[in-house]
């Protein structure tokens, strides 16, 4: 069966300049066409741009979140196998499990990231995030991807997790590895061994902790997740750790770019950091604008369980399906002048946090961080602005976000 347009064949979305501004390439795409095979890389991958197909690939239980194959798959064949222990622990993450696993995990932590769990957590956030802004108050310029966006999400998951204060650099360190790893489709075989190390290294860390934990429970999710039975089930000691690491990992990624990406889009749109100043109830609506405007997350991947039709085009079982989440948020078929930032916003079910039974578990903390750290930030210094200096995007095609962002205070 035909497309409604012919896919535009080898093309690539990366080109000069789109780590800067992806999203004229994105509208591109969306308007030649639902489905594009595209060159990835090492290869040709069926990749989907509009909200409505993106919304129903993210709900589409032909397409397995199991793709850590196919994500080692970029690697040279002959390289693969000393990665089997990168591959078994991250398959055992929430993200990339498939029901009736995936159910069973996401049932036994939902209790940990309920939005009143984390509702609870608003002062301690919001005292990290002072501590932060007090710091930042004896200099004129700052970069606050280093002074705030970084340090925030990584200081907030190791509370929650119950690790010392004293092992943060470390932490971040192991995650930026991972991220890496995880959001370049050119991986080298390097960035995934220091992956695979950071992980290891990860998982020894978490196994200690776990061991005290289980002799002396604390007021923290590991503690938690020990405690918790439904229907009988409990983590096993593998899924346990593998949870841990997914957490650390995906609580200081999204959420030190959604701080950056929004404080940056505030800073370029000076009328809607006004606004916030002038209303700051705004703050709610304004971070989901700003997840939809600029995505920390910018795609994900599934690969299709048996021969699939999406979008007029079949899908052979194995092949991946690439679901671009940046794209959607900027469709105008579904968001009213989507270029456009709008802190109040209505009616924005945006897809930064994806959707189906895969919605990001923390997502609730993500956006207490941003609401708390963004507002704070604009309030404490109303006249922030761009310095001099140019910030500089990371090399990170997925997980979208800056390596430095400095500012005049």
């Amino acid at each position: 069966m035909a497309a409604t347009h012919a896919p535009l064949t080898k093309q690539t979305l990366f080109h000069d300049g789109f780590l800067e501004d992806p999203y004229p390439t994105y509208r591109k795409f969306l308007e030649a066409g639902r489905i594009h095979k595209l060159d990835w890389g090492d290869r040709n991958l069926w990749t989907i741009f509009c909200y409505d197909d993106c919304l129903a690939a993210l709900k589409d239980q032909r397409l397995s979140a199991r793709r850590m194959a196919a994500v080692l798959a970029s690697l040279p064949e002959e390289e693969r196998a000393q990665f089997s222990e990168l591959q078994h622990v991250m398959g055992l993450w929430l993200l990339f499990m498939d029901a009736p696993e995936h159910s069973r995990l996401r049932k036994l932590m939902n209790k940990g990231f309920s939005p009143a769990a984390i509702e609870l957590l608003r002062p301690q956030v919001e005292a990290i995030v002072d501590r932060m802004l007090n710091l930042m108050g004896n200099t004129s310029e700052v970069d606050l991807m280093p002074a705030i966006a970084h340090p925030l999400p990584v200081s907030v998951i190791a509370e929650l997790l119950g690790i010392p204060d004293t092992m943060q650099t470390q932490l971040t360190e192991w995650s930026d590895a991972i991220a890496t790893f995880i959001g370049n489709p050119m991986r080298t075989v390097q960035q995934t061994a220091a992956a695979q190390e950071a992980i290891t290294s990860l998982t020894s860390c978490f196994r200690q902790i776990v061991a005290e934990r289980r002799l002396h429970k604390r007021d923290d999710l590991i503690s938690l997740l020990l405690e918790i039975e439904a229907d009988g089930e409990t983590l096993t000691e593998d899924e346990l750790y593998a949870q841990c690491v997914m957490l650390l990992f995906g609580g200081h990624e999204t959420t030190r770019n959604l701080i950056g990406n929004g404080i940056y889009s505030l800073l370029c749109n000076p009328r809607e950091s006004a606004r916030l100043l002038d209303d700051p109830d705004l703050i709610r609506s304004g971070v989901e604008e700003m997840l939809r405007f600029d995505s920390p997350i910018q795609y994900l991947n599934r690969v299709a369980k048996e021969e699939v039709e999406i979008c007029g085009m079949r899908i052979q079982p194995g092949n991946p399906v690439v679901i671009m989440l940046g794209a959607a948020n900027r469709d105008p078929n579904r968001f009213r002048d989507p270029d456009t930032l709008d802190l109040g916003r209505l009616n924005n079910p945006h897809l930064a946090f994806g959707g189906g039974p895969h919605f990001c578990i923390g997502n609730q903390l993500a956006r207490l961080e941003g609401q708390v750290a963004i507002l704070r930030m604009i309030t404490r210094f109303p006249n922030m602005r761009l310095a001099d200096r140019l910030p500089t995007r990371a090399h990170n095609f997925s997980l979208r976000g800056f390596e430095s962002l400095p500012v005049s205070l």
